[in-house]
Parts: structure tokens; C-alpha cells; sequence
């Protein structure tokens, strides 16, 4: 799943409302996910990957989508706390889970919304549409 893409179903599913004056440099105001991008932007969901480019045609790893998640939740009352390293130590790959991924990663391990491969996170693995899809689900259901 494309960056843009799942910035775009998280702010629709989440109803996220916020105005902005920009979005991210390499979002051109044309695309159909330009707003979305400078909500989540403003939001503080979604800081970019530097330089103000949020590399919107890339793939969106694991890591990135449940931080994504996290923020949003968090920003939308849903959800006050964050998880510890601990969370994940059913995870053999657990210590693949960059440095600004733990805490988001062991809060949706915690509380059922993420439940990995077997013994897997695959942090850094790309995000399928029907692995967000499943998310997504979990997420209504538990939330909403």
C-alpha cells in the first residue's frame, strides 16, 4: 500500500478534520490525496520522512502504518497511552522495530490490534492493502 493511499483511509475513517495553509513539498496540490496529506501534516499524524517530502508514492512499512494509527487514535480521544519494548517481546524480530515505532507497535500488540506473523512483526516489511484492511476492521470494531 502506497503512503498516500493509507494517510488518505486514515484520515476518511477517522473523520480528521483540521485546516492548513501547506501539505508536504513533494505533494502536489492536484492529487487526490493533497488534503489529506495536510491534515494529517497539521495533525502532527504525519511528519515526513525529511526535508518537508513525505514520499507519498512509497510503500508504507508495518512500522510507519501503526505509527500512523497511533497518532490518530490518540488525536481523536481514542486512545491516551503508549506500550513499552516489553509488549513485544513474543516477537523475535521485536529489536527490528526502529527506535520511534516502539512504543506506537506495543500499544496496537496490547491491545489486540496487531497480532503479527506467528512469531513475526515485520516492522519494516511493506504494508499489504488486506493486512490494512484487517487493521482497519479490528480498529472499528474495538473503537467505533
Amino acid at each position: 500500500m502506497k503512503r498516500a493511499d493509507f494517510i488518505l483511509l486514515l484520515v476518511r475513517a477517522f473523520d480528521l478534520k483540521a485546516g492548513f495553509e501547506v501539505s508536504f513539498a513533494d505533494a502536489d496540490q492536484d492529487a487526490y490525496y493533497y488534503e489529506a496529506l495536510g491534515i494529517a501534516k497539521q495533525l502532527g499524524i504525519a511528519s515526513g520522512v525529511g526535508g518537508n517530502r513525505f514520499n507519498p508514492g512509497a510503500e508504507i512499512s508495518r512500522q510507519d502504518m501503526m505509527v500512523f494509527i497511533v497518532r490518530a487514535l490518540q488525536k481523536s480521544g481514542k486512545l491516551a497511552d503508549a506500550g513499552s519494548i516489553s509488549d513485544l517481546g513474543k516477537f523475535a524480530d521485536a529489536s527490528k522495530v526502529a527506535d520511534y515505532a516502539v512504543k506506537a507497535a506495543a500499544v496496537l500488540v496490547r491491545e489486540g490490534i496487531v497480532l503479527g506473523d506467528g512469531k513475526l512483526l515485520h516492522p519494516t516489511g511493506a504494508a499489504t492493502r488486506a493486512e490494512t484492511a484487517v487493521l482497519f476492521y479490528r480498529i472499528i470494531n474495538k473503537y467505533y
